[in-house]
């Protein structure tokens, strides 16, 4: 039976708390979301008929503070999938120094099904349901897969109207006319660059002499994959829902990017290979860029990874057994909850112009990203080195330790 990425994070979660000889009720408190809220959404459909959607809000833990957590739209969710990243959003929080729980939302739908017209009402109705549990101060919902800037500042203006007062940090991931921040939309691949630059220097390596494969070609995949390019890698495939080309010589992006535009896909670009999404996974590189969704490396295709370091642009995408593989291969991997959270801490600092009425420069909001993911490289790697771990190991044991500090000082246990 295949696992789904709650079974891989509870594994994930079983596996640290074991090697960190905590109490059960600490493991019993962690495993599951404190709060869970499903809601049915009614939508009056441009041919006036109405449909209805289910949505998910899930809060895993408030020891360090309100949550949050970017929402979905997407047509496979499941409450597993958002159960699962629910509590790696408490961990990558913690890791990387935000004084918030995790949180995550997320609703059954392809939005690019919907009209416009239809999509605003969809996330005017999903705010409208999930009102109660959701504010400034007690979870503020951000942007993730099928949400953008359009949806968030849909969604803000929804819970303004119905609070009636201006409440900018109650949403993130908002346009920037509306409190968005600078920075916010290559945040998440500009972060995955900060951290594949960490692991090639800790190994000795330098960037321009590498190639890589990026799966995805959405707003973390592009923009990773031209950032790839502009520090000098190579950049040989990349990948949307459709399909995956490749060229040996390397891709010409920005060609691609305005093929993508204009088509809608990748399929069909004339000045490329193309080949299956497997195939893409399984390419002769040096890195591999997973971007798009869990689960995707697997003990089925680890084997056949020929990649020497994988950085995890998406949450859950390699599986416990899949990582084991490939860490006797050698490969080097960049764990999702630290490698990924470029998104995570831009999003607060949106939160925290927001609340100050303050508005920074792109060059500060990246500089501020850097400094924090260099300290938290550091002190993982520290660890990594130490214990003689997996770097996702000592991901998990510094985030934990600082939840399971913030439990203690509460009271819980």
């Amino acid at each position: 039976m295949k696992k789904n990425a709650f079974d891989v994070a509870l594994e994930q979660l079983a596996e640290a708390i074991e090697y960190m000889k905590l109490e059960s009720k600490i493991h019993e408190i962690m495993k599951e979301p404190m709060a869970q809220l499903t809601v049915r959404i009614p939508v009056r459909m441009d041919n006036g008929e109405v449909e209805i959607f289910t949505g998910f809000r899930f809060q895993h833990n408030t020891a360090l503070g309100p949550t949050r957590g970017g929402t979905r739209f997407h047509s496979e969710e499941t409450p597993e999938d958002v159960k699962a990243l629910s509590l790696w959003m408490t961990l990558k929080n913690a890791l990387n120094e935000i004084p918030n729980g995790g949180a995550k939302g997320g609703v059954i739908v392809d939005p690019h099904k919907l009209s416009q017209h239809e999509l605003e009402r969809l996330c005017r109705g999903y705010i409208r349901k999930i009102a109660p549990i959701i504010g400034a101060w007690k979870d503020f919902p951000g942007a993730d897969i099928g949400t953008s800037a359009q949806t968030q500042s849909w969604m803000m203006d929804e819970w303004e109207a119905m609070n009636m007062h201006h409440e900018a940090g109650g949403i993130s991931g908002k346009m920037m006319v509306l409190g968005g921040s600078r920075g916010r939309q290559e945040a998440t691949s500009r972060g995955l660059l900060f951290a594949t630059r960490e692991l090639v220097k800790a190994r000795g390596v330098e960037m321009k002499s590498l190639t890589a494969v990026v799966q995805g070609f959405g707003k973390v995949g592009w923009h990773l994959a031209k950032l790839y390019q502009m520090d000098g890698v190579k950049v040989l495939a990349v990948s949307d829902v459709d399909t995956a080309i490749y060229d040996p010589k390397g891709l010409d992006l920005l060609d691609i990017h305005e093929y993508v535009e204009r088509s809608g896909t990748l399929r069909g670009y004339p000045k490329a290979m193309e080949i299956g999404n497997g195939e893409l996974l399984e390419l002769e590189c040096d890195i591999l860029a997973p971007c798009a969704v869990q689960n995707v490396i697997t003990e089925e295709n680890a084997p056949r990874i020929k990649a020497k370091f994988l950085i995890e642009g998406a949450n859950g995408p390699t599986t416990p057994e899949a990582e084991k593989i490939l860490i006797d291969k050698g490969v080097f991997i960049a764990p999702d909850i630290w490698a990924n959270s470029g998104g995570t801490q831009v999003a607060h600092f949106e939160r925290i112009q927001n609340l100050n009425d303050d508005n920074w420069s792109e060059e500060e909001v990246n500089a501020k990203l850097e400094r924090i993911n260099h300290k938290v490289f550091n002190e993982i790697y520290a660890l990594y080195t130490e214990k003689n771990i997996s770097m996702r190991l000592a991901c998990w044991i510094k985030a934990i330790s600082k939840v399971v500090e913030a439990m203690k000082a509460r009271g819980w246990v």
